[in-house]
């Protein structure tokens, strides 16, 4: 567990390391490919969230919609209508947050739909803007045909809620 947690972390940073040293624009956005993992995916998402204007206005809510799952897409309508839902108030407090942990160990849970679509379910604690502690609960699902078939994207993202409470 441990080394596969080592592959992660140093591709989160390669990842996060060349956004930071090369000039990078709307177009050099990370895709989805059925070699990103799902925690890669999760963890992939919640850096474009917490650094969303850095490199242009809004290029961390154009990071997360590309890893949102097409069942997810069809729900929440195009870009426009998902930019504004991040922006709303149940999940702005995503935007340029100070840290997150994505808890793999204890806190995933996954499994298969009726239909045998793989999913994976992350804790993800997050720290605010304002300093508060927030809980989300994170479903990937891996694709199983078409654009993205065998990628691992979201399907959900819970509401955030205090870290602490239940329910």
């Amino acid at each position: 567990m441990m080394i596969k947690y080592q592959r992660f972390l140093i591709r989160v940073l390669v990842i996060i390391g060349c956004l930071l040293w090369f000039p990078v624009q709307a177009d050099d956005l990370v895709r989805p490919d059925p070699s990103i993992g799902p925690d890669e995916v999760v963890a992939i998402q919640l850096m474009g969230l917490k650094n969303n204007d850095i490199i242009e206005t809004d290029f961390g809510i154009r990071q997360a919609w590309n890893f949102a799952h097409p069942r997810n897409r069809m729900t929440t309508g195009p870009f426009p209508n998902f930019l504004k839902i991040i922006r709303g108030p149940g999940y702005s407090s995503l935007l340029n947050h100070k840290s997150h942990e994505i808890r793999t160990g204890r806190g995933l849970s996954e499994g298969k739909t009726d239909n045998g679509e793989m999913w994976q379910q992350f804790d993800v604690l997050m720290e605010t803007v304002n300093g508060d502690i927030l809980y989300f609960s994170w479903m990937v699902q891996k694709v199983v045909s078409g654009q993205f078939q065998d990628c691992w994207m979201t399907i959900s993202v819970s509401s955030p809620r205090p870290a602490g409470q239940s329910g």
